[in-house]
C-alpha cells in the first residue's frame, strides 16, 4: 500500500514539474497570441499576400503569430513588398532562467512580434510598352536596282528645246529656287546631298547615290525659302545609271525643264548644288567629254554636290551632278546623262 503511495506521489511530482515549466514558459507563448496587422495601399484595390498566401483585396487586416513579408500587386502597376519588421517580445536570458532549455524551445515559435501594426504600400504606375514603329524599309542592293519610270510619270516632266542662250545670271536667278538640299539618314548618320524639280507639280530628280542604304521615309528636302518637305513617292530609280526620281507634297514649284538638245563637246554649263551645305553653290566649265552613261564635265563639285543640276545655255537640265576624281586637280568631274531616266523604256523623246 505504501509502495502505491510512493509511486503516485512520484507520478504526481513529474506532472506539477512539467505543467510548472510549461506554465513559466508561457510568459512569451501565451502573448504570442495571433497579431492582427492592418494593411493599405495606395490606390486601393491591390490584392495582398502575407509570402505566398494570398491575404485580401486593400484595406484590409491579417492575423499572424509569424513573421510575413506582404506583398502589393495591382493590374497597371509595379508589385511592392514591405518587409514586416519584427521585435522581440521578452528576453531569451530571462526565459532559460526560470523555464530551462526546454521552456526556451516551446517559446521560440512566438518569440517575435510585428513591429508595426500598420502598414502601407505606395504602388508606382508600371512603365507603359511603346508601341513599335514599322521599321522603314532601306535602299540596299539586295532590293531591287532598279525601278523604270512610266510613261505616265515621263510625260509630265516639262521638256525643252530653246534656241535662246541666257546669260549666267539669268540662269541662277531664274532657276535658283528650283535646286534644293537633300538629307538622309542611316542608323548611324545623317548624310546631305542635292536636288531639282523638273515639274511643277512636284516631280523631282536626284543621284541613287544619295538614297542608297539609308531609311525610307525620313528623307527631308529643304528649299532655299527654308521649307521642307518629305518624299511622298518614289516614282523611279536605277543603281547602274545612278538616277532618283521621286514626288513631294505639293503644287506651284519653279522647276528646271529638261533638254531635248542632248549636249555637245565644248559647250558651256553651269552647276548649281549644295556642297558640303554651301547651299545654292553655282558654277561653270565645259563639256570635257562624253563618257557613256556619263557626261565628263570641268565644273567644280564637291561633297554634297551629288543629286544637284547641270544646266546649259540655254536654261535646260542636261544632267545630274554626280561626282569626281578627288586625287586629281584637273576637275575630272562628271555628272549622270539626264537621258538615262528616259533610256530606260520605250518612251523616247530625243
Amino acid at each position: 500500500m505504501f509502495v502505491k503511495i510512493k509511486n503516485s506521489l512520484r507520478y504526481l511530482t513529474i506532472l506539477i514539474s512539467i505543467g510548472y515549466i510549461f506554465t513559466l514558459s508561457s510568459c512569451v507563448t501565451l502573448l504570442g497570441k495571433k497579431q492582427e496587422v492592418s494593411l493599405n495601399s495606395y490606390p486601393q484595390g491591390a490584392h495582398v499576400y502575407a509570402g505566398n498566401k494570398y491575404v485580401g483585396t486593400t484595406p484590409c487586416s491579417y492575423k499572424s503569430k509569424k513573421t510575413k513579408d506582404f506583398t502589393f500587386k495591382k493590374e497597371g502597376y509595379q508589385s511592392t513588398t514591405i518587409n514586416a519588421d519584427t521585435k522581440m517580445r521578452g528576453s531569451i536570458w530571462w526565459n532559460l532562467l526560470f523555464t530551462g532549455f526546454i521552456g526556451v524551445l516551446v517559446d521560440l515559435p512566438y518569440w517575435d512580434k510585428y513591429d508595426g501594426l500598420y502598414y502601407y504600400a505606395n504602388l508606382n504606375p508600371a512603365p507603359v510598352k511603346k508601341a513599335e514603329t514599322p521599321k522603314p524599309s532601306i535602299v540596299t542592293p539586295s532590293a531591287p536596282k532598279e525601278m523604270a519610270a512610266s510613261s505616265s510619270t515621263l510625260s509630265r516632266i516639262e521638256i525643252s528645246y530653246s534656241n535662246i542662250e541666257l546669260k549666267a545670271q539669268n540662269i541662277y536667278q531664274k532657276y535658283k529656287s528650283a535646286v534644293f538640299m537633300i538629307y538622309t539618314s542611316n542608323e548611324r548618320s545623317i548624310s546631305q546631298g542635292s536636288g531639282f524639280f523638273v515639274s511643277k507639280d512636284g516631280i523631282a530628280i536626284s543621284n541613287y547615290h544619295v538614297f542608297k542604304g539609308t531609311l525610307r521615309g525620313k528623307e527631308t528636302i529643304k528649299l532655299s525659302t527654308g521649307t521642307t518637305y518629305k518624299i511622298k513617292e518614289v516614282l523611279a530609280y536605277s543603281e547602274e545609271y545612278d538616277y532618283f526620281v521621286f514626288k513631294v507634297d505639293g503644287n506651284n514649284f519653279n522647276y528646271i525643264p529638261v533638254t531635248k538638245k542632248g549636249y555637245s563637246i565644248g559647250e558651256t554649263v553651269y552647276a548649281i548644288g549644295s556642297p558640303r551645305e554651301l547651299e545654292n553653290t553655282f558654277s561653270n566649265g565645259i563639256v570635257s567629254q562624253n563618257r557613256g552613261k556619263y557626261i565628263q564635265i570641268s565644273v567644280p563639285i564637291d561633297y554634297g554636290s551629288s543629286g544637284g543640276a547641270l544646266i546649259n545655255s540655254y536654261g535646260e537640265v542636261i544632267g545630274i551632278t554626280s561626282g569626281g576624281r578627288d586625287d586629281s586637280g584637273a576637275n575630272l568631274n562628271y555628272a549622270v546623262d539626264i537621258r538615262n531616266i528616259f533610256n530606260q523604256t520605250s518612251w523616247k523623246w530625243y
